[in-house]
């Protein structure tokens, strides 16, 4: 499993009053297309599971054992793509289960559970799609299951299989790579009558990076699509649908398809970055009309979370890139917001000093320790603080605003410093770049 959803999950899992839930993962020997078990030989492993009675903490415990062993497992992927919804030890029972592994179904404690497929659609017409493996709800009481547990339920478990699928590729992309680098390493040591082979190498090495980043760019921008119309998609729901539950679960439904689309669009910078392909054109920008803009997008949350923004220009325009400069300003804005403790404030300004342009912003909140100061900028370093940080993020907002400042010619830097008063440490990321 990919640790970027591990929280998700758990959040989720609270919000429904799970008492557990978990992820079982299918290898098979083979990928045959027959779906006849005695064929299949596949392997069941527990990757993730989460237990409201362990004090809401992620056991990562891998158990591996036959498909044959568990009928519930069994019955689960023989059922698939069908959900499986039990609403009662009764319905339970009527499957005539006489046992299972403990440690995957207790059937003593199981009252209600939803067993929901992961599943990958095969090219090949007239055979159903290959199950990956299975997610796993479950209450140890009757529960009636509902239409949005259902929704929320199978939208987990499509995150959990395009995280499976995107880490397979790149393991077998990885896997390449290092084939191919442990090759190069070994003609290195060879004489130089195989100086010829190594060189061959090399360009085979350059080769494959290359197919690497255009498999990223490309996959990027194959997600943005539909991740943009789930958005529409989610909207028009909330529009046309009344019922507080149901607003409640696209909520969190359209907080996570955002995470994701932020997701995409920051790989997609990074890998533009990396790549020397992302035009930076320096432009005249009035900066009211930006200030504008950026107050309006943050103003509903920091509502919500009591933190007043104050905004304070001594200066009417800059001459930098406007989509550069835009980008930095709402992941440092974000990222303030993330970290800012209730009822304080978050502190913009710019100015200029002598040929420079300074942007500061500031908030209040957990100290930035000053080992972590050069850390913070690293794609996917998630800081100490992070951990009192729900939906904290996969750590690239740093990573991204750093390259965007050395491609505008600047320099980012932090400070974190105790502010006695309230008992906060004041962070503040300080930006300086040309004016021209």
């Amino acid at each position: 499993m990919d640790d970027i959803f591990d929280s998700d999950i758990a959040n989720t899992a609270q919000i429904l009053k799970l008492d557990r839930i978990f992820v079982l993962r299918f290898k098979y020997d083979s990928f045959l297309l027959s779906d006849d078990i005695s064929k299949q030989n596949a392997n069941v492993e527990k990757v993730y599971d989460w237990q409201l009675n362990s004090l809401n903490i992620t056991e990562n415990n891998i158990i591996t054992y036959r498909l044959s062993e568990s009928p519930l497992t069994y019955y689960g992927w023989q059922k698939a793509p069908e959900i499986i919804k039990i609403s009662s030890k009764k319905q339970l029972n009527n499957l005539k289960l006489d046992y299972d592994i403990n440690e995957i179904f207790d059937l003593e404690k199981i009252e209600s559970l939803l067993i929901i497929p992961l599943t990958h659609q095969r090219n090949i017409s007239n055979y159903k799609p290959l199950i990956l493996g299975l997610l796993v709800m479950e209450n140890y009481q009757p529960r009636r299951w509902h239409i949005g547990d259902i929704e929320t339920g199978k939208w987990m478990a499509k995150q959990v299989t395009t995280a499976i699928i995107n880490q397979q590729t790149v393991a077998k992309v990885q896997s390449l790579v290092d084939e191919r680098t442990s090759q190069l390493q070994v003609s290195l040591d060879v004489q130089a009558k195989l100086g010829q082979k190594m060189r061959e190498y090399i360009q085979e090495l350059k080769r494959l990076n290359k197919i690497k980043d255009e498999f990223i760019a490309s996959l990027s921008d194959a997600l943005k699509t539909p991740l943009s119309n789930m958005k529409m998609g989610i909207k028009m729901l909330k529009l046309i649908n009344k019922n507080d539950a149901i607003i409640r679960y696209l909520n969190i439904i359209e907080d996570e398809c955002e995470k994701e689309i932020n997701l995409v669009s920051n790989l997609l910078t990074l890998q533009e970055l990396e790549s020397n392909k992302l035009t930076i054109e320096s432009q005249k920008i009035y900066l009211q009309p930006l200030l504008d803009d950026l107050y309006n997008s943050f103003s509903q949350e920091l509502h919500y979370q009591t933190i007043h923004l104050i905004i304070e220009k001594k200066q009417d325009y800059l001459y930098t890139d406007l989509n550069s400069i835009t980008l930095i300003l709402k992941e440092l804005l974000r990222n303030a917001t993330k970290f800012s403790a209730p009822q304080t404030d978050i502190t913009l300004q710019i100015y200029n000093q002598k040929s420079d342009n300074i942007i500061e912003i500031s908030n209040y909140g957990c100290t930035i320790e000053p080992e972590e100061q050069t850390l913070i900028f690293q794609p996917f370093y998630q800081g100490k603080s992070v951990a009192n940080v729900t939906n904290s993020g996969t750590g690239l907002g740093l990573a991204l605003i750093k390259s965007l400042v050395q491609h505008l010619n600047g320099t980012i830097t932090v400070s974190s410093i105790f502010i006695e008063y309230n008992n906060l440490y004041k962070n503040t990321f300080t930006l300086k770049f040309p004016m021209e």
